[in-house]
């Protein structure tokens, strides 16, 4: 019985102490908590639509492929002979509404296609129901590269895609531009990324020359002006022998 009541004894005091491996200490200084009134001001973007023929070449795409599938699979079902001819044609009206619902995704999706420039960043914006939102300052731009299909030539349309530093796929990939403005565009943003750099460059260089530039030699006159003084106390305190009186101690030896 006593060696019972130890245990219990022990397990009451162990439940009592604080699970100190759950606090944990933070000396950091994180400032004064900010509330929702005191972020940034949320600015919205102003972006602008791609070429027209980019939708309209996708529908095209899209039902062209859709459709020889349909057909595809509206055919197989039909060689079946052990189905009856209702559920083949059940079968067959649930494919072509399935295709036509995909075609029109297929279309509202390009249609959502934006793209905006301002200032400091090139911005795009895709997606249907997952919306994706890409900015790409221009300090990072490395190089821009314009791509044309067959079909894209067709419609007059060229894809623009902006790469930054140290990345090997495209940060932007912006479909369905007009060939003429796609051009026009690539050399914008390829001078606006060259004279941000050339800015941040040669603030940096004087940065580097302001912290490393060459202090004034300190002033030592005074320290001279005091061993002169020294050492004319010196001589004052010890004068030097004149050459009479070198001559009368020579006389009396």
């Amino acid at each position: 019985m006593t060696d019972n009541n130890k245990q219990l004894d022990e397990q009451h005091l162990f439940a009592k102490q604080p699970n100190t491996s759950a606090i944990v200490s933070d000396n950091y200084d994180h400032g004064q908590i900010l509330v929702t009134a005191q972020l940034t001001p949320l600015h919205q973007l102003t972006l602008q639509k791609v070429d027209v023929n980019y939708p309209k070449l996708q529908l095209g795409i899209a039902s062209v492929i859709l459709g020889l599938i349909t057909l595809l699979i509206t055919l197989l079902i039909f060689i079946i002979p052990p189905i009856g001819w209702l559920i083949k044609s059940s079968i067959s009206l649930i494919t072509i509404l399935l295709t036509l619902g995909v075609i029109r995704l297929i279309y509202v999706k390009a249609c959502q296609v934006e793209f905006g420039v301002f200032a400091n960043e090139f911005v795009m914006r895709s997606g249907l129901f997952w919306i994706s939102t890409t900015a790409l300052p221009y300090t990072r731009l490395q190089h821009v590269n314009l791509s044309q299909g067959p079909l894209e030539r067709k419609f007059n349309l060229i894809t623009l895609k902006c790469y930054s530093a140290g990345s090997g796929e495209a940060e932007i990939d912006l479909p369905g531009l007009n060939a003429k403005y796609a051009e026009h565009l690539r050399q914008h943003l390829l001078q606006q990324a060259a004279e941000i750099q050339q800015t941040e460059t040669a603030q940096q260089a004087n940065a580097y020359t302001s912290s490393t530039a060459i202090k004034p030699p300190i002033d030592k006159s005074p320290i001279i002006e005091q061993n002169s003084v020294q050492t004319n106390n010196v001589d004052v305190r010890h004068p030097p022998r004149s050459n009479d009186k070198l001559a009368d101690n020579n006389q009396h030896e």
